[in-house]
């Protein structure tokens, strides 16, 4: 009984690791896209070079060339509006329209 307790709490802990990570690479993305969607100029050679490096950088210096700053509240409010702001208006958008949010009116 108790390993497979054990078994079913390890599993879960991966499961929440792996969400969390998944949901972290995720956000970091948004940044990306909206840097790229922001300063394309030279965007495809940055990106190269950060691919390239692998994981020999550290989570700062690999996003150093992109003007992006992790420790900066903006970072994330920017993640995910670039990631998520289109699908969030849209649906604020439809809740007006169907009378379910007096947004906008």
């Amino acid at each position: 009984m108790h390993s497979s307790l054990l078994s079913f709490g390890l599993s879960c802990n991966f499961h929440q690791q792996y969400v969390y990570s998944y949901a972290f690479a995720d956000l970091v993305v948004g940044t990306l896209y909206n840097s790229f969607l922001t300063t394309p100029e030279g965007f495809e050679d940055r990106l190269l070079d950060l691919l390239s490096a692998g994981g020999t950088r550290d989570f700062v210096t690999a996003l150093a060339p992109f003007g992006l700053d992790p420790a900066s509240p903006s970072f994330w409010a920017d993640a995910l509006q670039a990631h998520l702001g289109g699908l969030i208006d849209e649906a604020e958008s439809i809740a007006t329209e169907l009378g379910y949010s007096s947004r906008g009116q």
